[in-house]
């Protein structure tokens, strides 16, 4: 009697005594042994054949499951791709979804800004600055904040940070020479974030406190309160990019103001940069009146109003608080929510808590005004990533209207002590 061959590793026990079972029977092949080898009018052959047609077999089956492996990886591919596309378009219907909620004001828009910025985070983890498509306006912006936060903080200057987001400003602080930062977001991925950059900028010799917490619909004594080495009032609150979401509600750009005016010393400063409403405006005015969501933008970034309000309304906002657009950043920002700050309720607020206006002015307008100052004191990668095809310095094409038209600088002073009744 032959013996059975060793089961190879990758043949289970099953297909093994089925394949093997004739040689426990010298006098001939079960079935199930020769079903693969007679039809069933044909009698059983020798054993001599029957294990010549074995030995022939066995070789063959590493090759057969090579190419059934090959298939099961294919078919995985497939299986991925197909999840991975049915995730994203779950993903935009949700979105789609929170932001009609958002319109009719079921929601508070507080949870998908949240949502957005936590996952940009983890997105911006995995790219590299430098191949970013918008990486001349993000040095136009990231120019402009130098020449902000510099022209208003003082060596030594305490300084209180709405929507600090990852941390991107905390050079520029260092460049101001303050003596403390305290960072404040809605998004705790985000000051995650700022905790790693701040512990890996070794030259920076400001103290750092960064907390999650939610800027402007809330007070932030309770945020603030588990934190003694923070050292109220401030000198200055700055707010980068994100004071459009207080206005959502007058009771919301109520709180932030007084947050801010609360935050300040008299004669501190409340600096930021927000999207112009003229500029807004110029663009609604030239919608057609019949457009049920008026929009405009171009390869950079798109502006889309949910309902055509303010064209019903003989082109004036029907309040100055709640009209809400979406906002569209190639690489930065996917249709995020955000609110039209019209600059003069802006201005009328703040100084009802006690802030009086010293400066506003479109972000090509600053920077002409201060370029001149700048262009020594920033580094050659800087300047290199400032200069235009015509050896000018700024933006041009595209990004030039997303970035020098669409956004406006803005500077209060606080000139007296606001009294809640």
């Amino acid at each position: 009697m032959a013996s059975k061959p060793e089961k190879p590793v990758w043949m289970s026990q099953e297909d093994y005594d089925r394949r093997y079972a004739h040689l426990d029977h010298p006098q001939g092949m079960t079935e199930r042994g020769t079903s693969k080898l007679k039809s069933p009018n044909t009698q059983a052959k020798p054993d001599s054949d029957s294990n010549s047609a074995t030995t022939h077999e066995v070789p063959e089956q590493p090759k057969q499951f090579k190419i059934q492996k090959r298939k099961h990886g294919r078919f995985d591919r497939e299986e991925r791709q197909k999840k991975l596309e049915l995730q994203r378009m779950r993903e935009e219907q949700l979105k789609k979804h929170d932001i009609e909620m958002a319109t009719s004001k079921t929601i508070n828009v507080d949870q998908i800004v949240r949502q957005h910025y936590n996952e940009r985070t983890f997105i911006a983890n995995r790219s590299r600055r430098n191949l970013s498509p918008i990486i001349k306006l993000k040095n136009f912006n990231n120019a402009l904040k130098f020449m902000l936060i510099d022209k208003y903080a003082q060596k030594g200057d305490v300084v209180l940070e709405l929507g600090c987001g990852k941390g991107g400003d905390l050079k520029k602080y260092g460049v101001a020479d303050i003596s403390q930062l305290i960072g404040i977001d809605i998004s705790n991925a985000s000051i995650q974030e700022a905790h790693k950059r701040y512990r890996s900028m070794k030259n920076l010799s400001f103290q750092v406190i960064l907390i999650t917490a939610d800027c402007f619909g809330e007070s932030l004594g309770p945020a603030v309160e588990p934190f003694p080495e923070c050292r109220f009032p401030c000198d200055i609150v700055s707010c980068q990019f994100c004071f459009h979401y207080a206005f959502e509600t007058e009771q919301k750009a109520r709180r932030a103001l007084l947050n801010v005016s609360k935050s300040l010393k008299i004669g501190g400063h409340f600096i930021g940069t927000i999207p112009d409403s003229e500029f807004i405006r110029y663009k609604l005015n030239k919608c057609n009146k019949d457009v049920e969501k008026p929009s405009w933008g171009n390869s950079i970034y798109r502006v889309t109003f949910e309902n055509n309000d303010y064209l019903k309304n003989d082109n004036e906002f029907p309040s100055p608080f709640g009209q809400m657009y979406t906002y569209w950043l190639e690489d930065a920002i996917d249709n995020v929510p955000e609110y039209v700050v019209p600059f003069e309720t802006l201005r009328s607020l703040a100084d009802e808590y006690g802030m009086a206006l010293e400066a506003q002015m479109p972000f090509n307008k600053f920077f002409v005004q201060e370029i001149p100052h700048w262009i020594e004191r920033f580094s050659p990668k800087m300047r290199e990533g400032l200069q235009r095809s015509d050896g000018k310095y700024g933006v041009e094409g595209d990004e030039k209207e997303a970035a020098s038209y669409f956004y406006t600088i803005f500077a209060f002073r606080k000139v007296r002590e606001y009294h809640e009744d």
